[in-house]
């Protein structure tokens, strides 16, 4: 019987294989993001496992940190690239997986696709006891380059632990030698290489749309904060969230929610995850899995379908 830790990875794994396989078949032009949010939201939790950060559907020059917001009106355009990123946890282990549709099959877009797949397969080859960080960020570089794009270089992958979905080491997609941490036996990384014809940066846009419970504060806080504040981090075990989750578990009332988030944020009870654009506005395409090593070595690709 394999180690605990694993099984925890592993379930964790595929409630999110369930989840995207339900988004192949609901994605298509016209078809409602609060739909497609909730539908795959719900399959992680008929998975038997819990969300560990709410999905990202971001479109074209969006790198990431778009979630649907409460009643969201917007539906899937008839070109370009959504990316869905899908998160969930099975006792605190994460996994943390995404894809990029191609909406009109347009054969430049489907390059960039291909260049990120190219990049995960080819740090996937080497993801191994002993490999340093920086050769995984070197080999997805390469393959971002020889067709002739660029990976996004302030964006990458992230160490996972129990309840924590950025846990420590930055997993580069670039060879950045600063980034020396090695690979080793009981590790589990999320590995997601972005690829852009831009200039291969992003920047926060003014906008957040996810939230992270960070800390309780106890001076100058109403009652019905008070509450409210414990409520929330209950809910979410410190890990990002959707107030479109709020709203579903009747947390807080919906027309209090957005001021009730504002209160927080100010108050630093909630950080947040702003919108992440490309420098430039060029499409970014990403693909990425959670890779987890055993105790024997052996890695093991949790979200692989």
């Amino acid at each position: 019987m394999k180690d605990e830790w694993i099984e925890s990875y592993l379930n964790a794994g595929k409630a999110v294989i369930a989840a995207k396989k339900l988004a192949r078949k609901l994605i298509k032009p016209g078809a409602s993001f609060l739909e497609i949010a909730n539908r795959c939201e719900d399959e992680i939790i008929n998975q038997g496992c819990e969300l560990s950060f709410p999905i990202n559907m971001s479109l074209n020059e969006q790198a990431a940190h778009y979630s649907p917001v409460i009643d969201d009106p917007t539906l899937v355009p008839n070109k370009g690239l959504l990316k869905i990123d899908l998160g969930s946890h099975y006792n605190g282990y994460i996994a943390d997986s995404a894809i990029t549709f191609n909406l009109d099959e347009d054969p430049k877009l489907q390059n960039y696709i291909d260049a990120a797949q190219d990049a995960l397969d080819a740090a996937i080859e080497i993801f191994k006891p002993g490999i340093k960080l920086y050769e995984l960020g070197e080999v997805i570089a390469d393959k971002i380059h020889s067709r002739g794009l660029r990976p996004i270089i302030n964006l990458g992958g992230h160490e996972l632990k129990q309840y924590k979905l950025h846990a420590g080491p930055f997993l580069p997609n670039k060879k950045d030698l600063s980034h020396n941490e090695v690979l080793k036996p009981g590790d589990a990384y999320a590995c997601e290489p972005f690829a852009t014809s831009g200039e291969g940066l992003v920047t926060n846009g003014k906008k957040s749309y996810i939230y992270r419970f960070v800390k309780r504060v106890k001076k100058n806080l109403p009652y019905e904060e008070i509450s409210y504040m414990k409520k929330i981090e209950d809910l979410t075990k410190n890990l990002p969230f959707s107030p479109r989750l709020l709203e579903k578990h009747n947390i807080i009332p919906k027309n209090k929610i957005p001021r009730i988030i504002d209160a927080f944020k100010r108050k630093k009870i909630l950080d947040h995850y702003p919108i992440l654009l490309e420098v430039t506005g060029a499409p970014v395409a990403q693909q990425e899995h959670t890779i987890i090593i055993d105790m024997d070595g052996n890695p093991i690709v949790t979200t692989r379908e």
